[in-house]
């Protein structure tokens, strides 16, 4: 499905009115999803996944709320946390024939620290877990968390790896429940023609180098990988999810256009990824930009930019 999005606004007011229209219609279809996951009875474990750059941890908090206004705790667990430390990473990466660290791959994934973990939930007998915390600046697990755990709590995964076959096998049999959440929509900007998967391209560029300060042509050159894993991981299982949601605002290449204008041009005329920066600045260059202060304070697009 492709959505039409203006490229130019009669006034801020009206910039602002559409903003908040887009905001308050994505806010109404989450939240009828999250009510309906909270309303699911002996649900203990539950499994938030989707592409890269498809708003997850947005997701994520609103289950929160949605599970507090049932009297549940919820907690957030980061299937990041699971990563191998850095230097058994970049051995497996280099064994594939990748030279950068492939975060993307089910084999990144400690699964047996990951199905312990699990287990220790479902454990009526333990009053608290622990739970590792990854820190991507030294890039390894750091230390762990301890988190209170009754038979009440609610453990929410969140992570593309949450429908990786081989992170889904360790669910299997367990009470648990799955949404999947993706940009699915396209947009027709007034001419100029964005696909879901360019859409989350863009929305990883600037949230690359807003979270991560990784330059755009660092971007460029995973993004092959990244969408190569997503075609065999991800996506041929996305409908086994119970629960599915699209997360594309019809005005978001206004609101990444500022960032893209000063990101791209950095990559170098001698890089490969020269021209696809070059194509897409001319393919933004008729949108008029909306300021981030349009968007609300919960806003999903907190997440990129």
């Amino acid at each position: 499905m492709i959505k039409y999005s203006k490229a130019r606004f009669e006034s801020a007011d009206e910039a602002r009115r559409i903003v908040r229209e887009n905001e308050a219609e994505f806010e109404s279809r989450l939240n009828a999803m999250t009510r309906s996951v909270s309303e699911e009875t002996d649900i203990r474990l539950v499994t938030l996944t989707g592409p890269t750059c498809s708003g997850k941890t947005t997701t994520a908090k609103k289950l929160v709320d949605a599970f507090a206004a049932c009297h549940k705790r919820v907690n957030i667990i980061s299937i990041d946390d699971f990563y191998f430390d850095n230097k058994k990473l970049v051995e497996i990466s280099r064994a594939k024939g990748i030279d950068h660290v492939d975060y993307d791959s089910a084999d990144t994934i400690d699964l047996c620290a990951l199905d312990v973990f699990i287990d220790e939930i479902l454990d009526s007998k333990k009053p608290e877990v622990h739970c590792p915390v990854y820190d991507f600046v030294e890039k390894r697990r750091t230390h762990y968390k301890t988190l209170e755990c009754t038979e009440d709590d609610i453990f929410v995964f969140e992570g593309i790896q949450a429908l990786y076959p081989e992170v889904v096998e360790l669910f299997d049999g367990r009470p648990f429940s799955s949404i999947f959440i993706c940009a699915k929509s396209g947009l027709d900007v007034e001419g100029a023609v964005f696909e879901p998967n360019e859409i989350r391209l863009l929305r990883r560029i600037v949230r690359d180098n807003h979270r991560r300060a990784t330059p755009p042509e660092l971007t460029f050159g995973m993004w092959e990988n990244v969408r190569h894993n997503e075609d065999i991981n991800i996506f041929p299982y996305a409908d086994r999810c119970k629960y599915q949601i699209d997360s594309v605002f019809t005005h978001e290449i206004s609101l990444l256009k500022p960032y893209l204008d000063e990101l791209l041009p950095t990559v170098s005329a001698t890089s490969e990824f020269y021209d696809d920066a070059q194509a897409i600045l001319e393919k933004i260059a008729h949108i008029e930009a909306i300021p981030k202060d349009y968007i609300s304070e919960n806003s999903l697009y907190h997440e990129f930019i």
